[in-house]
């Protein structure tokens, strides 16, 4: 072989060694980043882990953000399938893959070991916004938010989609409404709720669907809402006032419609509906002296028909005819006088006077108490004596004393007591509290 020919061989022989080497050495795989937004998980939460953990969990993180899922997967199984930042780390490895229904199970399998795992709530997101199970996304985000509230992919994702979910339901409800299909706009109205829980709108279609229905107890759920919203809005109070009173919530009825007169001071429909609320609950707006009596040591005449009127009200009639009474004019109790008067539970005298000023005694004291206890049964109350009357004996008041009976009936029914040896005192004055407190008894015992 000569010496050209020598060369040549040398050089193929190298070419082929080099060649040979080349082919020999492993390619660098090339590796893609996930698609999706990777969520690290919060340090309060990661500090939970022992550092051997920690440092797995970080090289497996780091190996899945650059597409490694095979080193991901090997330092994530340092964990233990219990631990929940193994299941979140599998979950994005089979999320990365598309295996988007395994990746959901170990999400969840994370959030039962941690729930306060936001990482993997961002993972169930992307899962649901990938299937198009906008609910469930919905729940996720809103998850996140409860824990985050200015998460930075999180908000703008939760605020577009419940916008666009609350609008959806909205229109089919308007659709549902103008075709009068009420249980299709019912079921629109509250999802829409379930997306935006202080929608107006759709408490107002709601509450309004409900009263036409006679359904007041539901309807009024949604007015309180709606009142607590627009506390200022007339059409809401109205409305709700309204209903209030359909659902014999009076006394609730009445406070709305107060309301609605300091908003709307010159409607006349209100201010009546007020006043006839009023009487109905028999509200009365009471003197100041009313209040003076339970300071009185010796009431009189007026102080007791203000007394029984006032917590009888309810039970005693409305006056159209009034009795004619000279002497009361002046009088600061005058309306209470004529409805007593003409209840006939006092008397006016031949002269049509009243003597409002006039202190009362203990017998005329029982007198009216026995009067007004026959007016109750009367109106079908069942009063039964406490004490039998026929075991009562009173030594300073004769059988044949028209106070007789009267002071039996108190005793009777506890409203008022004898003192030693039996003596019943009919001359002597009564105090307001005296005065107030049966009135009370008797009221508890029609009650």
């Amino acid at each position: 072989m000569n010496g050209k020919n020598k060369i040549a061989a040398l050089f193929l022989a190298g070419l082929i060694i080099i060649l040979s080497a080349c082919i020999s050495l492993p390619l660098k795989k090339e590796y893609v980043p996930p698609a999706f937004h990777l969520e690290n998980p919060q340090p309060l939460v990661l500090a939970q882990l022992s550092l051997n953990e920690r440092l797995a969990f970080e090289e497996g993180w780091k190996s899945l953000k650059q597409g490694n899922i095979d080193r991901a997967r090997k330092e994530f199984s340092q964990l233990g399938r219990d631990n929940a930042f193994f299941n979140l780390g599998e979950g994005y490895c089979r999320l990365y893959e598309q295996q988007l229904g395994e990746a959901e199970a170990f999400f969840l399998r994370a959030l039962e070991l941690n729930p306060e795992l936001i990482s993997a709530r961002v993972g169930l997101a992307i899962i649901y916004e990938q299937l198009n199970r906008q609910d469930k996304e919905f729940l996720q985000l809103r998850e996140i938010l409860k824990k985050e509230p200015e998460h930075n992919w999180a908000r703008p994702r939760y605020e577009e989609l419940r916008s666009r979910l609350t609008r959806e339901q909205m229109e089919a409800a308007r659709s549902a409404l103008s075709q009068n299909r009420k249980d299709q706009a019912r079921e629109s109205l509250l999802k829409a709720l379930f997306y935006s829980p202080e929608m107006v709108e759709a408490h107002l279609q709601l509450a309004r669907l409900y009263r036409s229905e006679k359904k007041y107890a539901q309807a009024l759920t949604h007015y309180q809402t709606l009142y607590n919203l627009q506390p200022k809005d007339k059409q809401i109070l109205k409305e709700y006032a309204e209903t209030l009173e359909a659902n014999d919530d009076l006394g609730q009825s009445l406070d709305i419609y107060e309301k609605l007169a300091e908003l709307a001071p010159g409607d006349k429909q209100v201010l009546e509906k007020v006043e006839f609320l009023k009487n109905t609950l028999g509200i009365i707006e009471l003197p100041s002296m009313y209040n003076e009596i339970a300071n009185s040591q010796a009431i009189t005449r007026q102080d007791l028909a203000a007394i029984l009127a006032v917590k009888f009200n309810q039970f005693l009639p409305q006056v159209s005819t009034p009795p004619i009474i000279v002497d009361i004019a002046t009088s600061w109790a005058a309306k209470f006088i004529i409805r007593v008067v003409a209840a006939r539970l006092m008397d006016k005298y031949d002269n049509h006077t009243f003597e409002p000023s006039r202190p009362m005694t203990r017998a005329e004291l029982a007198e009216t108490f026995s009067r007004l206890i026959n007016y109750l049964k009367g109106k079908g109350k069942k009063l039964i004596p406490i004490v039998p009357p026929d075991r009562i004996l009173i030594s300073d008041i004769p059988a044949d004393n028209p106070y007789y009976q009267p002071a039996v009936n108190m005793v009777a029914y506890q409203l008022m007591e004898l003192s030693g040896q039996r003596r019943f005192n009919p001359d002597q004055q009564v105090s307001g509290l005296e005065a107030l407190r049966m009135a009370d008894i008797l009221l508890n015992l029609v009650k």
